[in-house]
């Protein structure tokens, strides 16, 4: 394959691919034989209306090569030429013929080209993370214990409500004979002394399971326009429950990987301390974005990306004045804000793509394909089938550009506090299957 290059403009390019006839000869042969074996009505087998088999063949092989041929050729041209597009190259020509070699020109946009940071112009305070203490400990251990906690019937003899028991009821309500909005509910469970239904609590105090009452309640705020009247309700205690928390035995400490109390709580400490160095160090992230944009001078954004995004700008507005009338003020308000949050939002993603390349960053992609599977399995979906939606796409590319984002701050963070580099090695990839990745599935 030969692969020549020419500059259209700032940031805009053209790429030339030819592909030799030896290479693409093979291909040409099996789109002809497949299209020659094709049954037409009317017609005997293999045989075909006058110039037929040719039409079909210039078709079917430039979908061929505008699907797979091309894009597997122009990777190899981009990266021969240590180009890296950000807009998706555009077949401007394509000429071929089952004799000649198959060339193409396409045209795209590249990154503008940044100089490296100056760190020194970081202003960064390093900070000690803070000391685990033993309340530390204590707080989130009780925060563990209780949401192994579970709700079981209250037991003993002549069993009545009490503060902080676990009720379920059932109520209905009437304001002069007539209910009203909320006034009837099923298989209401509560905390007395919780926040939930407070106008009920002091009513079922001192009630049994299985019991009903008739009172009159002075309706809350949150009854709207009823709130401050009288309602008669009749109340229906059907149940009564308390909190039984887990007992700390081999089977709770098994349930955590520990051997005891005390492995537990080592664990626990650990947990909060690396808990605490995430939060400094997303403090840190945070730091140096806020500076880095006031660190480069103005520079150019694609041309073509830019119409893009102001496209999408469009489209949302126009969606949002069929779902609610928008003046033609505050839509050229919101215009010129989304127009603004995306010239940061790009110019702020070349900074971190520059400062990236000048540090050689490899990026570990599984942490993004570890992060999307536990999203697809949270909503309960199929990882695999999630990527093959335009949403679940775009999700996953949203999680890469913000780990990819992460990892060169806390490079940066690194180089102003003088922190040893670590050389990394790419790591194998652990494949999200998408409808293009050509993987058996």
């Amino acid at each position: 394959m030969k692969s020549t290059v020419d500059v259209l403009g700032k940031l805009k390019y053209s790429i030339a691919l030819e592909i030799p006839l030896e290479e693409i000869k093979p291909t040409y042969d099996a789109i002809y034989r497949d299209l020659k074996r094709t049954r037409l009505n009317g017609f005997r087998p293999g045989k075909h209306p006058k110039g037929w088999l040719d039409k079909r063949f210039m078709s079917a092989m430039q979908a061929e090569a505008v699907d797979r041929l091309i894009p597997g050729y122009m990777d190899k041209a981009l990266k021969e030429h240590s180009l890296r597009p950000v807009t998706m190259p555009i077949i401007q020509e394509i000429e071929f013929d089952r004799k000649s070699p198959l060339s193409a020109t396409l045209h795209f946009e590249i990154s503008p080209e940044l100089p490296a940071l100056d760190y020194a112009k970081i202003l960064l305070e390093r900070k000690e993370v803070e000391e685990v203490t033993a309340n530390n400990i204590k707080e989130e251990l009780e925060a563990l214990i209780q949401r192994e906690e579970i709700l079981v019937p209250k037991d003993g003899e002549d069993v009545k409500v009490e503060n902080d028991d676990w009720v379920l009821v059932n109520f209905e309500g009437t304001i002069a004979g007539e209910s009203f909005f909320d006034s009837n509910a099923n298989d209401m469970q509560f905390k007395i002394g919780g926040s939930d239904l407070q106008e009920f609590h002091a009513e079922l105090l001192g009630m049994s399971s299985g019991t009903e009452k008739e009172v009159k309640i002075e309706l809350p705020e949150r009854f709207g326009e009823n709130a401050g009247k009288k309602a008669d309700f009749k109340i229906q205690l059907t149940e009564i429950s308390t909190v039984k928390s887990p007992e700390l035995d081999d089977e709770f400490f098994k349930k955590y990987g520990v051997e005891d109390e005390k492995e537990l709580k080592e664990k626990v400490g650990e947990s909060i301390t690396s808990r605490k160095k995430a939060e400094l160090q997303s403090e840190y992230r945070i730091a140096v974005r806020a500076q880095l944009s006031d660190l480069y001078e103005e520079f150019e954004l694609p041309e073509e990306l830019m119409k893009f995004e102001e496209e999408q700008i469009e489209k949302e507005l126009v969606k949002n004045s069929t779902e609610k009338e928008i003046t033609t003020e505050d839509k050229d308000k919101k215009r010129q804000e989304g127009l603004a949050n995306t010239k940061m939002d790009l110019r702020m993603k070349f900074i971190l793509d520059s400062i990236g390349e000048h540090e050689k960053l490899s990026f570990d992609e599984n942490e993004a394909a570890r992060e999307f599977v536990g999203l697809a399995q949270i909503t309960g979906q199929s990882p695999d089938e999630l990527i093959q939606s335009p949403f679940g796409r775009d999700m996953y590319q949203r999680i890469i550009i913000r780990k990819q984002g992460d990892a060169t701050l806390d490079r940066v963070v690194a180089r102003v506090f003088g922190e040893p580099i670590e050389e990394s090695s790419p790591a194998e990839i652990e494949h999200v299957h998408d409808e293009n990745c050509g993987h058996e599935h």
